[in-house]
């Protein structure tokens, strides 16, 4: 056994070995010893870091420089109704012109009051309401998952939005949102 040993054990594969082995130390060393914040942004290579690199909600609105991110590097479809936080919108934060030539100071966003709508209930209406002196100009609602709205539209005098539901055999909620301008 001896023999076959000596037969294998050449100078060239003791060489190889201890080379494989400070090569895996090597390694092995260099990822433990990274001091906490040696790694920089001008340290990282174009395009190093990729979406599927990021962890599940890694990046928020705060890690996020002002105006890093623009309407051009939103993929289409990236902004719903349910990603906006409610009354994160109002008039002040559109660029002239966006509201078909309305001043955004001249414009209001009035949330109605819920409304609950007992179970087999039908024909219960919710309604938002102008300031004084605005009109409505557009508007919407919300309804909960056991309701079903009936019909929606502005009020009569044109100061207000309305929403009228509907439920099964569950309670739900409804309201109705209202965009006014002034004269």
């Amino acid at each position: 056994m001896t023999t076959a040993l000596r037969r294998h054990l050449t100078p060239g594969n003791a060489v190889a070995v201890a080379a494989m082995i400070v090569a895996l130390a090597g390694t092995g060393v260099a990822a433990s010893n990274l001091a906490n914040g040696s790694v920089t942004s001008a340290k990282l290579a174009n395009n190093a870091v990729s979406a599927p690199k990021l962890a599940n909600n890694a990046v928020t609105a705060t890690k996020l420089a002002q105006g890093s991110v623009k309407a051009a590097k939103l993929a289409n479809g990236a902004v719903t109704l349910n990603k906006v936080a409610k009354e994160s919108l109002d008039a002040t934060r559109f660029k002239p012109g966006v509201l078909g030539g309305v001043s955004a100071s001249k414009v209001t966003v009035v949330p109605g009051t819920p409304v609950s709508v007992p179970p087999g209930s039908t024909g219960t209406t919710a309604t938002a309401t102008c300031p004084a002196g605005q009109r409505a100009i557009a508007g919407g609602f919300n309804v909960g998952a056991f309701a079903l709205a009936d019909a929606t539209g502005p009020t009569g005098d044109g100061t207000g939005w309305t929403v009228t539901a509907e439920t099964g055999g569950a309670p739900a909620s409804i309201s109705a949102t209202v965009v006014c301008v002034a004269p």
